[in-house]
């Protein structure tokens, strides 16, 4: 048994229905163009408060112009129908966009998969009934690996193949459908492989494997497909990580890449990645010190208002935690950390929050720098010589990677200096 995940175009779905075969379990989603159309619609109908004509006409157009038959266009009118009278009737309610998206992208992730299983054949599945979520008190949204995992092997196994999924969404208790991470169907298939005990995986993406680069331990891809180049979360890595399943990261749009294999297999090298668009926000003074619960008071008000962390950084002493953000989350994440500390009469006074804008994260990282002395000394000293400074770092106690903040305008001379 393979597990493959796709990215379905308009011109792919003969490339991928070559690609399944009785064995093949295939976590279908729909590429960056289809998911655009629903998209448009979307903010037509809850940001101007119009109706999505066009839109709606233009995604049925799309996808009966992949139909290979009438009862896929069938499907595809009363899908279509469903999405165009869920449009209206959000107009005149109070609704979230985030909300409304989900379900409606879930609507197309269907239908790519319905346009793969018409060529294919076999059995079809919504992800949404595999991947079970949960809302705590406070509204976070949270995967259920193991509710999951036992929905995988109750639906799937025994199930005569192809098997098709609609992947990256899952639902809530409340019957709610939600997104599942960054390109979650990727997760979703390697999830999937675990459960079933897949031979491999393999991932086709609108790009060249991981970076280009041939073959690449678990951990070293985990690191890559954190920064902002990556082509898929690393959440996608840890079941086959976890079950020692080889995963393959091929080009759709390239049949002669070979593609990135990521398996326990040697060290690859030193790599370097970098990332702009950033925010560092220091946190000091002495209401951090020996105060239990403060590092995760701070995070947990930052998850709370939704602001993803790319970077952490605590001195030993305990007085001072640092952090980097998008751009976009600034505002947010300033009011939500001065709030903390207003909030509570118990913290003194000399705390102080500062803002370091515009800066990047420039991350060396990978297998072989285990248990190889000087390596931090030698990065350090590169970008010394070059007159870069460094604002902040971080170093794992894996040993497999060191992260180094400095300003934007320095990024780009910093990571091809370590390269």
């Amino acid at each position: 048994m393979i597990v493959k995940s796709f990215v379905l175009k308009q011109r792919s779905i003969a490339q991928i229905a070559a690609l399944c075969d009785s064995s093949t379990i295939a976590v279908v989603r729909p590429g960056k163009k289809i998911e655009a159309l629903f998209r448009d619609a979307v903010r037509k109908t809850v940001v101007e408060k119009k109706q999505a004509f066009d839109e709606i006409v233009a995604i049925r157009e799309h996808f009966c112009a992949m139909a290979t038959g009438d009862g896929y266009i069938k499907t595809v009118d009363e899908t279509v129908d469903t999405v165009a009278t869920y449009l209206h009737e959000a107009m005149y309610v109070q609704t979230s966009a985030y909300a409304l998206e989900d379900y409606v992208l879930a609507k197309c992730s269907r239908l790519c998969a319905e346009a793969v299983y018409q060529q294919v054949g076999g059995t079809l599945l919504d992800g949404t009934q595999l991947m079970i979520c949960r809302q705590d008190k406070q509204g976070n949204q949270h995967f259920d690996w193991q509710a999951s995992k036992e929905q995988i092997s109750r639906r799937c196994q025994g199930v005569p193949g192809p098997i098709v999924i609609a992947g990256g969404y899952g639902m809530l208790d409340s019957g709610y459908v939600v997104r599942v991470g960054k390109d979650g169907a990727h997760m979703m298939a390697s999830l999937i492989a675990a459960v079933l005990g897949a031979s491999s995986i393999e991932f086709h993406i609108e790009a060249p494997g991981v970076g280009g680069i041939p073959a690449m331990t678990y951990d070293e891809a985990a690191h890559y497909c954190a920064s902002s180049l990556a082509p898929f979360s690393s959440s996608a890595i840890w079941p086959a990580k976890n079950a020692g399943i080889p995963i393959l990261v091929k080009n759709i749009e390239d049949e002669k890449f070979e593609g990135t294999i990521i398996s326990t297999g040697s060290a690859h090298k030193i790599d370097v990645l970098s990332d702009k668009g950033l925010n560092l926000i220091t946190v000091y003074g002495t209401g951090l010190l020996g105060r239990v619960g403060m590092s995760g008071g701070i995070f947990s008000t930052l998850a709370a208002a939704g602001v993803n962390v790319r970077f952490i950084a605590q001195t030993s002493s305990e007085y001072s935690i640092s952090f980097a953000i998008n751009d976009a989350d600034k505002d947010t994440a300033l009011e939500a950390i001065r709030g903390l500390f207003q909030d509570n009469p118990l913290l003194p006074l000399d705390d102080v929050v500062v803002l370091n804008q515009a800066v990047g994260i420039v991350t060396v990282f990978g297998s072989k720098m285990r248990n190889l002395p000087g390596t931090s000394g030698a990065v350090f000293a590169k970008l010394g010589e070059a007159g870069i400074n460094i604002i902040a770092s971080a170093q794992g106690g894996e040993e497999l990677s060191i992260s180094l903040v400095v300003s934007e305008a320095d990024t780009d001379r910093a990571a091809q200096l370590l390269r």
